[in-house]
């Protein structure tokens, strides 16, 4: 496996960064977050039913998404489903903070508000030679358009099969919370940027992006267009 261990929140960080694409621009396997307020806290169990009916449907949506094989649009491109689970977790233990009125909640559910956002308009695409991040027009559209050159390091968000030299998933793909791949279309300059920076192997550009698409559907075609893996597609 990789020898990247940085610490998870200063990953995430960069990998939100990293896969920022504009305005600012691919969680869990399934598992159920409970919170326990204090008892009697009359106004925090009105607050949890505000948002426990959204969060679910989310959920319920999530799971029926993740259910579905890739989507194939014009020619070989695929694109693969995405993931609100992510964003499910983080709003509900942000929502349900904000109802405890715990310090964190609010920056928590805004950040889980933020990967809902970025769910419904990033798109993960995979075609016959290259991994590329592409934007959906508007939310419920299924045209796709170009993401623009890449925050951290510039040039196109795409990335030639034949340039990776390793990909995972953080923690591991049954819990995926981070994307991780590593590639050497990079310029050899910008290897230190950005997430490049915790790389002790070095080799190439490292990017983290959030699990925000279904990593099984991914890791599948990854294996299939050849992709080297330590973990998963080991040569």
């Amino acid at each position: 496996t990789t020898s990247i261990r940085p610490r998870m929140a200063n990953l995430l960080l960069l990998a939100l960064s990293d896969a920022t694409i504009a305005p600012a621009t691919a969680f869990l396997a399934p598992a159920s977050i409970s919170i326990r307020h204090a008892a009697g806290s009359a106004a925090g169990v009105s607050a949890m039913g505000l948002w426990r009916a959204p969060v679910a449907s989310v959920a319920k949506r999530s799971r029926a998404a993740a259910s579905l094989a890739p989507r194939m649009v014009a020619g070989s491109e695929v694109i693969i489903q995405e993931d609100f689970r992510l964003a499910a977790v983080f709003l509900t233990l942000g929502l349900g903070l904000v109802a405890l009125k715990a310090p964190p909640g609010l920056p928590v559910a805004i950040f889980g508000a933020f990967l809902l956002f970025q769910t419904t308009k990033i798109r993960f695409a995979l075609d016959d030679t290259a991994f590329e991040l592409k934007r959906a027009s508007t939310p419920q559209s299924e045209e796709l358009i170009n993401s623009g050159e890449n925050i951290v390091v510039g040039g196109a968000n795409r990335w030639d099969f034949s340039t990776f030299v390793n990909y995972d998933f953080f923690p591991s793909k049954d819990l995926p919370i981070l994307v991780y791949f590593k590639e050497t279309q990079t310029p050899e300059a910008k290897w230190g940027d950005g997430p490049g920076k915790f790389d002790d192997k070095k080799g190439g550009q490292i990017h983290f992006f959030p699990a925000i698409c279904n990593v099984e559907q991914l890791n599948d075609l990854f294996i299939a267009k050849g992709v080297p893996s330590e973990r998963y597609n080991p040569k």
